[in-house]
């Protein structure tokens, strides 16, 4: 397949390098003066680099996402966008009825969707082997200067308003993963701020409780100022309690009464980034959705703007009102 990638920063580069590496002919476009990878063949314009390809990875800010994952489907080109598929609900949703208008695979880059800690939590609730859901909490934190140390964090993305910045859209796997585990969310009530000393100007945490459709009810926190990595997600049934932590690379499931498991869940986090591309390549030649569908990928961009709704106005937000 001839695939056109789009931004060649670090996630643009990794894509384009695994490609290659699954032997697809790459081509890419960025307007930067950013290396490009060895093997890729660089356009000089975002429309030659999209009509040259069958297909399209998106991996430019994400204030780019929306305008040039349009763009692609315009052209009948199937597209992967890096998280998130937008910075606002109404793009995205764009973005879904473009593809869905142009009969074109539509995915998201979610790799924590292929994850072995992840897949065993899956695994456990699709079982049901923890009884019913009643609390979950999902937490990630990491400072934001630690990310790509070689690099000048203010510059990014992630620290930027005007590049769809902020750890709420920056840490959208954890909302995307848990629609994928408990299905949709009815409402939201949050809290979010810049409390460390980065200088940016989006926030730097946020803290949601979230009431999910089917019962449960989760708090997810969320931050960029954290000394140490920590991301984890505990998981409390009627008759068992799960928790997987990514530092230890384990799931512990402790039933009531029972002796407790502990399910090793060690990664390689470039197997993730792989599979997400191996799984969009495979439903763009079978015509199946990827795993992570365009339609999901709206509805985490619906719960994180749901979330700075709720932070800006002091009040819960309701889902269901928003989804119909």
């Amino acid at each position: 397949m001839k695939v056109a990638v789009l931004g060649l920063g670090s996630a643009g580069a990794r894509h384009a390098r695994i490609l290659l590496d699954l032997e697809h002919e790459v081509v890419a476009f960025d307007p930067g003066p950013v290396p490009t990878p060895e093997g890729v063949n660089r356009k000089d314009s975002l429309a030659e680099a999209i009509q040259c390809a069958e297909s399209v990875v998106v991996t430019s800010p994400n204030s780019l996402h929306a305008a040039q994952a349009v763009a692609a489907l315009e052209q009948g080109r199937h597209v992967l966008v890096e998280k998130p598929l937008a910075v606002t609900s109404a793009d995205a949703e764009l973005i879904v009825e473009t593809a869905e208008r142009a009969g074109a695979v539509c995915g998201v880059a979610m790799n924590l969707r292929f994850h072995p800690g992840i897949l065993e939590l899956k695994r456990l609730l699709d079982a049901d082997l923890l009884g019913s859901v009643r609390f979950v909490q999902a937490s990630f934190g990491y400072d934001l200067r630690l990310w790509r140390p070689e690099s000048d964090y203010r510059s990014g993305y992630s620290a930027r308003a005007d590049l769809g910045g902020g750890i709420v859209l920056d840490a959208i796997h954890e909302l995307d993963y848990l629609l994928w585990l408990l299905g949709p969310v009815d409402s939201v009530m949050a809290e979010v701020a810049h409390l460390s000393d980065l200088e940016v100007d989006v926030e730097d945490i946020a803290l949601a409780s979230v009431r999910f459709a089917g019962g449960p009810l989760a708090a997810i926190d969320l931050n960029f100022l954290e000394p140490v990595y920590r991301r984890t997600c505990l998981i409390v049934g009627a008759g068992a309690v799960v928790r997987w932590d990514w530092s230890t690379g384990t799931v512990a499931l402790t039933p009531q009464g029972e002796e407790g498991s502990l399910h090793d869940a060690s990664c390689n986090l470039a197997d993730t980034y792989r599979s997400v591309l191996v799984d969009y390549v495979d439903a763009v030649e079978t015509g199946r959705e990827p795993r992570t569908p365009g339609r999901d990928g709206l509805s985490a961009v619906r719960l994180a703007e749901a979330i700075k709704s709720s932070a800006e106005t002091g009040q819960r937000v309701s889902l269901i009102r928003r989804s119909s």
